[in-house]
């Protein structure tokens, strides 16, 4: 018999290590300093390198699961993340071996994001499942505020204690996972209403052949494109008009991951009201926030805009999986669609800097200012073009 109280804890703690770059940002500097005959550019990649993998590792995991326990997979992924803690701790005196400890972070994330989120799909229905889903979302915000400032504790003594994070964050769930996550679905978990519309043939890829779920995709992957213009120029923009400097940046930064804990932990009372309206409300969030910073160049519209930024994540990304769970007919087609958003998202966050190029094209200035005008026109046309698309959606289902 399944613990449904105790799964919901260790799916949360396991959800930690779900921003695990965020953990190398306070050593970022002090790393440089170390290797200083290498570009800033390339130093930056120990933090964007993993991504890739994310994306790779989400398919190959929701392939997996046909032939390995979900609770294996993550259980591989906890230890990868807990073992670049422990490497980059104590060998960390050649950046090519760091950045092979980028590899493995990778690897653990990508096994730990996408399957702890089908857990969640396989285990619970629902509001339940709704509710959760907005809390895995806040547990993987406080995750990552809580690496990035154990992290800048840690630097200040030494930047390779900085990667005594990932120990830190990963072992707790690594426990939970073994004591509370049952090697198997339980059989009665998906309610005819909820499961694919037509029967289809089994296999992890089956899920991949209704167009929806790639709508849905595309919008994560949008949102989170636009979503990280915000962290990607906050320095730069508090520096441009005068607001203050990189320590407010950073200040900023974790107003981004306070406002989609505290919308994560609503996200399950929220999504029930606004219904069809939950991927569009995430949109003009987006969108408010974008205009609320640049509306008035100071520290509290700066706080306020972020705020409302963070909230938009914790909106988008969990509804949009929920929506293509429901084509999914068994486990391993739930953590195939899971993957597939999850991937979007981190495809999206690849493609922001194009932001940059294209705000440059259109107004002829490398201001930040339209950089992020440029994200509330385009967050504003995404809320209308998803209004449509749900409503109908919902439309249809009922029919």
């Amino acid at each position: 018999m399944v613990n449904k109280k105790m799964l919901k804890i260790a799916i949360l703690v396991i959800t930690f290590a779900q921003m695990a770059t965020n953990g190398l940002s306070p050593a970022l500097s002090d790393i440089a300093a170390a290797f200083p005959d290498t570009a800033i550019s390339t130093i930056q990649l120990l933090m964007s390198l993993p991504g890739i993998f994310v994306v790779v590792l989400s398919f190959v995991a929701a392939w997996l699961t046909s032939k390995i326990s979900k609770k294996v997979l993550i259980g591989i992924g906890s230890v990868c993340i807990c073992l670049t803690g422990i490497l980059g701790t104590f060998i960390y005196q050649s950046l090519s071996l760091l950045f092979a400890w980028s590899v493995i972070m990778g690897i653990g994330m990508g096994l730990v994001s996408a399957l702890t989120a089908s857990l969640i799909t396989d285990f619970y229905e629902g509001q339940e499942k709704t509710s959760l889903m907005g809390l895995q979302t806040s547990a993987a915000n406080v995750g990552g505020m809580i690496m990035t400032a154990v992290g800048g504790v840690l630097t200040a003594v030494a930047w390779n204690l900085d990667y005594l994070v990932y120990v830190i964050i990963g072992v707790p769930g690594l426990i939970l996972l073994l004591l509370f996550v049952p090697y198997k679905k339980q059989e009665t978990v998906t309610t005819a209403k909820e499961a694919a519309p037509a029967a289809r043939t089994a296999g992890s890829f089956s899920v991949l052949k209704h167009g929806k779920v790639w709508i849905y995709t595309i919008f994560a992957l949008l949102l989170l494109l636009l979503f990280n213009v915000g962290p990607t120029n906050l320095a730069m923009y508090v520096t441009e008009f005068g607001i203050g400097n990189s320590v407010l940046a950073g200040w900023a930064a974790t107003i981004f991951l306070l406002g989609g804990t505290l919308m994560g932990i609503a996200f399950g009372f929220l999504a029930k009201k606004l219904d069809v309206c939950t991927i569009p409300v995430g949109y003009v969030f987006l969108a408010l926030g974008f205009f609320v910073i640049i509306v008035n160049p100071n520290v509290v519209c700066l706080f306020i805009g972020c705020l409302l930024v963070g909230m938009s994540i914790s909106l988008v990304t969990p509804q949009c999986i929920l929506q293509t769970g429901v084509y999914a007919a068994t486990p391993q087609e739930s953590a195939m669609a899971t993957a597939v958003v999850l991937a979007g998202s981190n495809v999206g966050t690849f493609l922001t800097p194009q932001i940059t190029n294209i705000a440059a094209a259109v107004f002829g200035s490398e201001s930040t200012r339209y950089r992020f005008i440029l994200v509330i026109v385009i967050a504003l046309v995404l809320a209308a073009i998803s209004l449509i698309f749900t409503a109908r959606e919902r439309k249809l289902r009922k029919a």
